[in-house]
């Protein structure tokens, strides 16, 4: 076999076939079909996609090697041999790509040509030759004549054709290896129609098939809320038996190219977390993909997080001494107040600053153990009054309330009463504290503002504790 080879169809073959045993009787003249065709001129046509064409006599091996003329659509003859299956062997050897050439041997061969040919077939082999240096596809494809007496081969370039069909196979191959790996994440997934409510499960988990939705269904969303009684957490029921009513599932999902739910499914008894994701194929309107993925783990590990920095976070802003919150906290609070402000969004709040009376006494005659002491009772009576308000020690001696909801209704009485416990505890002798009250004004622009007024008032009001 020449450098040039590789495969011709079997109406090629056939047809070469034709033209040369008719060309062996006498060349008896060919008879002309409609406006001109020939069944020649049809034969040399389809002759021409090879680049070469062997006609074998199978009684001695002989050959005849043919190839289409440049710029006609005649076949010339290229060579001829003795031994066509012995010649092949030497070529092989010298032109297969050398991966090819033992799979090219055991598969070529007289025997096996002849065999497929006895059974009707086609033979035809698929290999690569060395051309240039470079292996290119090509393909041989045969066709038997004369009771198989004659043996037709057609070689044919198929390298770039073969090529294109390699690169998509591996662009497929790569789709399908990472549409595996995301779908290994998920335990179960549903094939939904969603005209129907027909569904297909596929399940990853055995876990999760002994949920009982079955492989398939007739009516998902029906089947989904019967199931849910059984399957879902009882907290998270309600709000999946809201979730999971088509007409609200669909209307959710056409808001965004997915949809998502976090909820707990009741799985060997144990309450575990999942997240339920849904998706519209892109060229599948009538169908939705719902994927179902275990996230307990995470989940948890969050929560442990979340809890271990609100613990954190609660001992950075608490205060040791009184256990009310301290002056980071305070600043938190203020911020988040300032930014409403910023926006004209107008909070409604008050400030009541309290500061404690003769704790330098106290420490200088008592200790400091005393004076902690005379602290804390001068907090529990702020708290205590100010009972839905947070209160922050914002200094030594000094207390800062934002008066909210409830408390800022009731701020005047609640201050009134402050003052009274105080001046109460100051004929008795026990801890006091000044007190002033401001509530901020739409003129304000910040709750500096009305923490300044709120202290001018407290220092008016300590007037009456000299």
């Amino acid at each position: 076999m020449r450098k040039s080879s590789i495969v011709l169809s079997a109406a090629a073959a056939a047809a070469t076939c034709a033209r040369l045993a008719v060309r062996r009787k006498r060349k008896k003249a060919l008879k002309p079909l409609n406006k001109g065709v020939t069944y020649e001129l049809l034969a040399m046509a389809l002759a021409s996609d090879y680049e070469s064409v062997y006609y074998i006599k199978m009684k001695d091996s002989s050959y005849i090697e043919f190839g289409p003329e440049k710029d006609s659509r005649q076949l010339r003859i290229i060579s001829q041999g003795d031994d066509f299956f012995a010649d092949t062997i030497v070529n092989c050897h010298r032109l297969v790509y050398k991966d090819d050439q033992e799979r090219f041997l055991k598969t070529f061969s007289r025997e096996n040509m002849l065999e497929a040919l006895r059974r009707g077939e086609t033979f035809t082999l698929d290999y690569r030759l060395v051309i240039d240096g470079v292996p290119r596809y090509y393909n041989l494809k045969t066709a038997a004549c004369n009771c198989r007496s004659y043996v037709v081969i057609g070689v044919r370039n198929v390298d770039e054709q073969t090529r294109r069909e390699l690169a998509e196979n591996e662009k497929n191959r790569t789709y399908g290896q990472i549409a595996a790996a995301l779908a290994s994440r998920y335990e179960v997934i549903y094939y939904v129609n969603v005209n129907t409510d027909e569904f297909t499960e596929y399940a990853a988990s055995e876990k999760y098939s002994q949920l009982e939705i079955g492989n398939k269904g007739s009516d998902f969303f029906k089947l989904s809320q019967e199931n849910m009684q059984r399957d879902i957490y009882p907290e998270d029921l309600p709000m999946m038996r809201r979730e999971m009513e088509k007409e609200r599932f669909l209307s959710e999902l056409a808001k965004d190219e997915s949809y998502s739910l976090t909820y707990r499914l009741m799985l060997d008894g144990n309450p575990e977390y999942v997240n339920l994701r849904a998706v519209r194929p892109d060229d599948d309107p009538d169908h939705v993909i719902i994927a179902v993925t275990n996230i307990d783990s995470s989940k948890r590990r969050e929560q442990e997080f979340n809890e271990a920095l609100g613990s954190v976070m609660t001992m950075a802003t608490k205060d040791v001494l009184t256990g009310v919150k301290n002056k980071l906290a305070y600043t938190q609070s203020t911020a988040e107040l300032d930014g409403s402000i910023k926006r004209g969004e107008q909070p409604e709040f008050g400030i009541v600053v309290c500061d404690v009376n003769g704790l330098k006494n106290v420490n200088d005659t008592a200790g400091h153990q005393a004076g902690d002491e005379y602290l804390r009772a001068a907090c529990s009576i702020i708290c205590h009054v100010f009972k839905h308000s947070p209160v922050f020690r914002v200094g030594g001696d000094e207390f800062a309330v934002l008066l909210s909801g409830e408390d800022y209704t009731d701020r005047e009485e609640l201050l009134k009463t402050l003052k009274a416990v105080m001046l109460a505890n100051k004929v008795s002798g026990d801890v006091t504290a000044a007190s002033g009250m401001a509530v901020f004004n739409p003129r304000d622009r910040s709750v500096e503002a009305v923490f300044n007024r709120a202290d001018a008032a407290m220092y008016r009001n300590k007037k009456t504790f000299k």
